[in-house]
C-alpha cells in the first residue's frame, strides 16, 4: 500500500499526485491529479469502464499504483481511517457471521469494548441507518441487497473514518432507499469530521449533496467544478452525464 502519511498544507486531507496505474502495460488511471478537503464530500463521476473504482481501490491500497503520489493525513490508525463501502455489499460479509458479530467487530478492535458494552451502540447505530435490531441475528444471505448496504454503512459509520469512499453504493437500490442513504450520509457529514469520496455514474445524485465534481474518461481527468460549471462544458462525455441525469431525475 503506497500512501504517504504526512501533513498536507491548508485544508487538505488528500492529494493525488501524477497517478498511474494500470496492469501488462497498459495504463487505467492516467496522470490523476486531486485533492479532497476536510469535511469535503467530492464526487467523482464517469462512464462505466472509466477507471472509477481502481482509483477507488487504490486510496484502499487494495491496489497498488505503478507511479505517482498519495498523500493521506492520517490521525490515528490508516487502516481505520479509509474506509470503503463498495457496489456489492454482499462482498463485504462473512456467510457464516450473524449481523451482530459483524458490527461489534469494529467496536471491539477499536474501543475495545465487550459485548454487552457495544450493544445499545449497535443498536444505536442501525436505528440510525433505518433499520431495527432484528436484523442483529440473521446472516447476510437473509437480508437484501438494500439492507445489507445499509449495515455496511452503518459498520463504516461506527468505526469513525477520516475517509469514507462509496464506490457505486447507490447503483442497485431503488429511489426510495438511494434518498435514504444519501441523507445519512449528510448527516454523517455534517456532524463528524470526515470527507467522503462518492463515485458513481449518476450526475443527478450530485445535486442533492455535493459542491465539487470530478469527471473521469478512459482513467483521465476530463473536467471537474461545481455542478452549475459543468452545466456550462461543451464536453461531450460531460453532456451525456448531464442528459441521463435530467432523465433519471
Amino acid at each position: 500500500m503506497h500512501i504517504s502519511i504526512l501533513k498536507i498544507k491548508g485544508d487538505g486531507m488528500l492529494k493525488i499526485k501524477e497517478l498511474y496505474s494500470g496492469y501488462n502495460g497498459v495504463d487505467i488511471i492516467k496522470n490523476v491529479n486531486l485533492q479532497v478537503d476536510k469535511g469535503e464530500i467530492l464526487f467523482i463521476i464517469g462512464p462505466n469502464g472509466c477507471g472509477k473504482s481502481t482509483l477507488a481501490k487504490l486510496l484502499c491500497g487494495i491496489e497498488k499504483q505503478n507511479t505517482g503520489d498519495i498523500l493521506f493525513e492520517v490521525q490515528k490508525n490508516k487502516i481505520r481511517e479509509i474506509q470503503m463501502i463498495f457496489q456489492n455489499p454482499i462482498e463485504s460479509f462473512s456467510p457464516r457471521m450473524k449481523i451482530k458479530q459483524f458490527l461489534y467487530e469494529p467496536y471491539h478492535y477499536y474501543e475495545h469494548l465487550n459485548k454487552k458494552e457495544a450493544l445499545p451502540l449497535i443498536i444505536e447505530m442501525i436505528h440510525q441507518v433505518g433499520m431495527n435490531e432484528t436484523c442483529l441475528d440473521k446472516y447476510p444471505h437473509e437480508l437484501s441487497g438494500g439492507q445489507l448496504q445499509r449495515i455496511a454503512i452503518a459498520r463504516a459509520l461506527i468505526v469513525k473514518p477520516t475517509l469514507l469512499i462509496c464506490d457505486e453504493i447507490t447503483s442497485s437500490l431503488d429511489q426510495i432507499v438511494q434518498d435514504d442513504i444519501v441523507c445519512l450520509l449528510k448527516q454523517f457529514v455534517q456532524n463528524k469530521d470526515t470527507s467522503i469520496l462518492f463515485i458513481s455514474h449518476d450526475l443527478s445524485l450530485v445535486q442533492q449533496f455535493c459542491k465539487r465534481v470530478i469527471v473521469l474518461k478512459d482513467g483521465k481527468i476530463i473536467e471537474k467544478g461545481t455542478i452549475q460549471q459543468l452545466y456550462k462544458s461543451e464536453n461531450e462525455v460531460v453532456q451525456n452525464l448531464l442528459k441521463a441525469a435530467y432523465l433519471n431525475g
